[in-house]
């Protein structure tokens, strides 16, 4: 009778704990106007319940072609506007468990009728990316006569391309011609004795130049050794799958950049164990680029330091990097031929990343509240080829194409356009996941261009 009884008063107050502390979910709301007149300014705001998560967050604000979104209260977080996409990044999320932040919002002539505005909120749970998306707010701009006939769709993304959008200043620059200069990027890893024998201080120095937004440091734990992390300089330290990374979201102003690590030697570890596999990459000029670092042997030197450099013309590898929405993504380093440390033998091999993934990209031609049948949309725009179809946030999306090239798309959205689809843009999947065009360019190693 006992027995029957401890068990009950467990489970009931591993119940009760649960739901006096447990962890909160993660909510986003948004309170927007039904209805707003042409080049009229409007308030917007969206509402988030952090619950008790903190660090790194993104909230992220599509908006339909024609609009243009200014900050009015972003609580302390670093906005930016471009491409149809506003962005508020915080580097430390606001103390408060529930806050609000407010938006200005206008709209030329050209997005007059219905139109669709989408919200999504990235954070960092346990090393890794969350996504919490809001319900789609819709919003008659003017009379709605000069509405076309996909106007619901989702705004097009595919126009923001692989670049830095963090920093406001940007917002108005040409990606034909980026306005940020080539940098001459110095990169410096040293390794001292730790607190033990079996212990190894790491410490890594970036001399970032003026790049800015989205970078990470990625060294691969050689067989037997642990490492744990020191200074972090605003980044977001993580372990996993024999790896170690320091992220940045959006890079810190100062011109040097400093972090640290703790390697711990195990019993298993070899005698002539060596770092061979670091490397600190970044965004530039519309560019994933990465430093590869030289190979130090640990504990054959204590204090010794090796140097990595970049100068103009750039002499890194290109290749593909994360995205500035995911800041905890793993990926396989592409495997290049280490640079050593003979002054004889300092000149790095360019190579072509390889392609990863297994990306696609489609033409979206209608995306709708309502249920339609994609006979509807063949018959009004001509379209012979196959017309599929998901549900995804709401809405009854329709596409065609299947391509492995990002021109290809590009060049099949034109030719929608051409039969009257004005509202085609491109989209694109990595399997059956739906994933951004800038994570796809940088998946595939490809470019982007108007």
């Amino acid at each position: 009778m006992i027995k029957p009884l401890i068990i009950f008063f467990n489970t009931v107050s591993v119940f009760l704990f649960s739901f006096f502390f447990g962890d909160t979910p993660v909510t986003i709301s948004g309170n927007f106007p039904k209805n707003a007149n042409v080049a009229t300014e409007f308030t917007a705001e969206v509402k988030i319940n952090k619950g008790s998560i903190g660090g790194f967050a993104k909230l992220q604000l599509e908006v339909p072609q024609g609009f243009t979104v200014k900050e009015q209260d972003s609580k302390t977080g670093n906005f930016s506007f471009a491409a149809n996409i506003a962005k508020i990044i915080w580097t430390a999320m606001p103390s408060d468990q529930e806050f609000t932040v407010k938006f200005t919002i206008s709209a030329d002539a050209s997005a007059a009728g219905p139109r669709t505005i989408a919200s999504k909120f990235s954070f960092v749970n346990n090393n890794n990316k969350e996504v919490v998306e809001m319900t789609p707010a819709e919003i008659m701009i003017g009379d709605g006569t000069s509405a076309p006939v996909a106007a619901s769709q989702t705004p097009p993304a595919e126009t923001t391309p692989p670049a830095n959008t963090t920093n406001p200043t940007t917002s108005n620059a040409s990606f034909e011609n980026p306005s940020e200069p080539n940098s001459n990027i110095l990169c410096s890893r040293t390794i001292t004795d730790g607190a033990t024998a079996n212990e190894y201080n790491v410490e890594v120095k970036v001399k970032k130049g003026g790049i800015k937004g989205f970078a990470k440091y990625q060294e691969v734990l050689p067989a037997g050794f642990n490492a744990k992390g020191g200074k972090t300089n605003g980044s977001s330290f993580s372990v996993s799958d024999g790896k170690l990374k320091f992220v940045w979201v959006s890079l810190p102003t100062e011109e040097e950049l400093v972090v640290s690590y703790i390697l711990e030697k195990t019993a298993t570890a070899s005698a002539d164990a060596k770092l061979d596999n670091g490397e600190f990459s970044y965004l530039e000029n519309d560019q994933s680029k990465k430093i590869k670092m030289p190979v130090d042997v640990i504990g054959a030197k204590a204090g010794s330091s090796t140097v990595a450099k970049t100068e103009t013309p750039v002499q890194t590898q290109t290749v593909a990097s994360e995205p500035t929405t995911q800041p905890v993504t793993s990926k396989e380093p592409v495997k290049t031929e280490p640079t050593t440390t003979e002054p004889a033998k300092t000149t790095p091999k360019e190579t072509v990343a390889k392609k990863e993934g297994n990306v696609a990209y489609n033409v979206q031609v209608g995306a709708f509240k309502n249920a339609i049948q994609s006979d509807v949309l063949a018959k009004k725009f001509n379209i012979t080829e196959t017309i599929k179809s998901e549900m995804a946030e709401g809405y009854n999306k329709f596409m065609v194409g299947n391509f492995n090239e990002y021109k290809e798309a590009r060049s099949h959205r034109e030719n929608m356009k051409q039969k009257g689809c004005n509202s085609a843009f491109v989209v694109a999947y990595n399997g059956a996941k739906r994933i951004t065009v800038q994570e796809a360019l940088m998946i595939t190693s490809q470019k982007w261009f108007k």
